[in-house]
C-alpha cells in the first residue's frame, strides 16, 4: 500500500487529521527549541556565583552585587539582586520581596511548558479521531462497491493508520521535553531557593 508512496506522500494519506497534526507538531518544536535556549542562557553556577556575591558582601561592597547580579541571567541572580535591594527592610518583607521575584521568574520559566504537556496529552486522541475517520471512510468506500476486496478498503485503512502514527510521533518528544524541562525548572527553583536563604542568613549578621 506504501511501497512507491514519497513520506511527504505517504503523510497526505491520512487526510486533514495529519495536516493538523503537522501544525500542532511545528508549535511544539518551537516551544522546544524556544525553551531550551532560554534555559542554556539562564542556568549558571549558583556556587560559584554565591561565592562571589559573598565575598563582596563580606567587603560590603553591595553596589558590586547590584551589578553582579544585574550583568547575571537568571532566577538565582534575580532573588539575590531584590533581595540585596531589600536588605535594609526587616526579615519578613526582605523574604516577601525575594519570594515575589522568585515566582515572576517562576512564571517566565514555565511559560509554554502548559502548552508542550497539552500537546503530549491530546496528540494521540487527535491521531485516534483520524485512525476511527479513516475506518469510517473504508467501510464507506466499501459499501459503494459492489466488488469488494482490498484495494475498495486501501485508502481508508491507508489514512487511519497514518494519522495514528504521526499523532503518536507528534507526542513523543512532546512529552519527553515537558518532562525534561519541569525538572530543569524545579532545579533552577531549588537553586534559587537555597540563594535566598543564604543571602537571608546573611543579612542577618
Amino acid at each position: 500500500m506504501f511501497g512507491e508512496l514519497s513520506f511527504w506522500q505517504m503523510l497526505m494519506k491520512g487526510g486533514i487529521t495529519v495536516v493538523i497534526l503537522i501544525g500542532i507538531s511545528v508549535l511544539s518544536w518551537w516551544i522546544i527549541i524556544d525553551k531550551a535556549i532560554r534555559f542554556v542562557r539562564i542556568r549558571v553556577k549558583p556556587r560559584e556565583f554565591m561565592d562571589k556575591v559573598v565575598g563582596l558582601i563580606e567587603k560590603k561592597d553591595f553596589d558590586s552585587v547590584i551589578t553582579l547580579c544585574e550583568s547575571t541571567p537568571g532566577p538565582v541572580a534575580a532573588v539575590v539582586l531584590e533581595g540585596i535591594r531589600n536588605r535594609k527592610k526587616d526579615e519578613a518583607k526582605l523574604e516577601a520581596a525575594m519570594q515575589r521575584a522568585m515566582n515572576i521568574e517562576s512564571e517566565r520559566m514555565q511559560s509554554g511548558l502548559g502548552i508542550l504537556g497539552t500537546i503530549g496529552n491530546i496528540t494521540p486522541f487527535i491521531g485516534l479521531f483520524g485512525t476511527v475517520l479513516g475506518i469510517i471512510k473504508a467501510f464507506h468506500d466499501l459499501s459503494l462497491s459492489s466488488g469488494g476486496g482490498p484495494a475498495v478498503v486501501a485508502s481508508g485503512i491507508a489514512e487511519a493508520l497514518v494519522a495514528t502514527a504521526t499523532g503518536i510521533f507528534v507526542a513523543i518528544p512532546a512529552v519527553i521535553f515537558y518532562n525534561l524541562y519541569v525538572r530543569t525548572v524545579d532545579s533552577i527553583e531549588n537553586e534559587a531557593v537555597n540563594a535566598a536563604s543564604e543571602l537571608s542568613d546573611m543579612l542577618k549578621d
